[in-house]
């Protein structure tokens, strides 16, 4: 029986959320179900505050490698992320400080332990090992890869084709990501589809220097099918956080596209096949997409939150969408009375980061005072103690005068 279960489990490893497995899955197949024990590493380059629901699919993969039994590795790119990953990129990235980095950094832990188990997880970061790299040890990795290499990368191309400037540092970063993987002496490394380049780099310099096999694990990546980009993008700022507050998370869930509805219940949700197969079904028959976004709303703020939370979120949802009602909770914030330009308004309500951000959603409809949309940048509002502002769906405050 125990033989049987395990066999269940690295079939699901080797399949639930699975984009590709190199060399082969027959491969790694055979060595998961020896005694062997190996180490396996997902890495982060830890560019904004938050993580999303397109870094969760590796998360669920690394929790059964654990049940497993394997040593899950989360490595922080806290050298990498001021380097800047090119992938998919057809300009170069903003260079972060080493401040910015740590600032980014705080949480990112606390997220990944949401899913995976906190007493079977490893954290490193690669300035351990990059800090103390000479220039001339770094000469000699260069060495290992040509630059016709390099320029086979799709991106690459596309941006000589556009004559838009590659930079050398960029050259470098998947030479610097692919020694990761020989740092940390791993087996196998996971990453998202677009991540593949950097991941293979990786695999020739673990056979160089540690003489070894190393497996490249590839997850998909959630794509908008009206758009064809990616669904949850840090750099843009379109994605669920795993930071968002239960309210939040349900609310930017239904707001995805309906067409995203299947991919997300299997590639962000931990729920068994036979449950996903009959929400294709009832899509496929016609069913409310609404009713569906609904319950994959519920379930990942379960996950994240628990189920007392999603229940909360859930009933929110409804008073304040379909209702039209306030939460019940909202944010109280004191302002002297007086007549206020909008823009300052907003500025001053904490509701919004920028004077510019507030003009935009003036002139985009998305303020309301009162449940009164404001229509013009020119408006000014009488603060008194009660009134209600609102900027977009879920962000609310109320005004305490003073």
């Amino acid at each position: 029986m125990e033989n049987k279960i395990k066999d269940d489990l690295i079939k699901e490893a080797l399949t639930r959320q699975i984009d590709k497995i190199y060399p082969s899955r027959e491969a790694l197949e055979t060595v998961l179900k020896s005694a062997k024990k190996l180490a396996i590493y997902w890495g982060v380059d830890p560019t904004a505050p938050d993580m999303h629901l397109g870094h969760s699919t590796n998360f669920f993969v690394l929790r059964r490698f654990q049940k497993l039994g394997h040593k899950v590795v989360i490595l922080m790119g806290d050298y990498t992320a001021q380097i800047g990953d090119p992938t998919g990129k057809d300009k170069k990235r903003k260079v972060l400080t080493e401040k910015e980095v740590k600032e980014n950094l705080k949480t990112y832990q606390s997220q990944v332990l949401k899913i995976l188990d906190p007493k079977k997880t490893i954290f490193k970061f690669n300035s351990e090992w990059w800090n103390k790299m000479s220039a001339k040890e770094l000469l000699a990795l260069d060495d290992l890869f040509t630059q016709q290499q390099m320029v086979e990368r799709d991106m690459f191309q596309k941006r000589i084709k556009e004559d838009k400037p590659i930079s050398i540092k960029e050259f470098q970063y998947p030479l610097l990501q692919g020694y990761d993987s020989v740092a940390l002496k791993t087996d196998i490394e996971l990453g998202a589809t677009d991540q593949l380049f950097n991941m293979l780099v990786g695999r020739a310099l673990v056979k160089t220097f540690l003489k070894k096999e190393k497996f490249v694990i590839t997850t998909p990546l959630l794509i908008n099918p009206e758009s064809g980009d990616k669904l949850m993008s840090k750099s843009e700022g379109n994605y669920v956080s795993l930071n968002d507050s239960p309210s939040q998370m349900y609310g930017k869930t239904m707001a995805l596209p309906d067409g995203v509805i299947l991919q997300c219940f299997e590639f962000c949700t931990d729920i068994n096949n036979d449950t996903i197969k009959n929400i294709e079904k009832r899509l496929v028959i016609g069913e409310n997409p609404r009713d569906l976004k609904a319950e994959l709303a519920f379930e990942i703020v379960k996950i994240y939150h628990g189920n007392g939370k999603a229940k909360e979120a859930a009933m929110e949802f409804e008073r304040i969408f379909t209702k039209k009602e306030l939460p019940d909770k909202i944010t109280t914030i004191s302002l002297s009375m007086g007549l206020y330009d909008i823009v300052d308004l907003l500025s001053k309500s904490t509701l919004v980061k920028s004077k510019s951000e507030a003009r935009r959603l003036v002139e985009e409809r998305a303020v309301k005072i009162d449940g009164a949309a404001v229509e013009d940048l020119q408006t000014k509002i009488e603060v008194v103690s009660g009134l209600v502002i609102q900027v977009g769906k879920r962000r609310f405050v109320r005004i305490k005068a003073k």
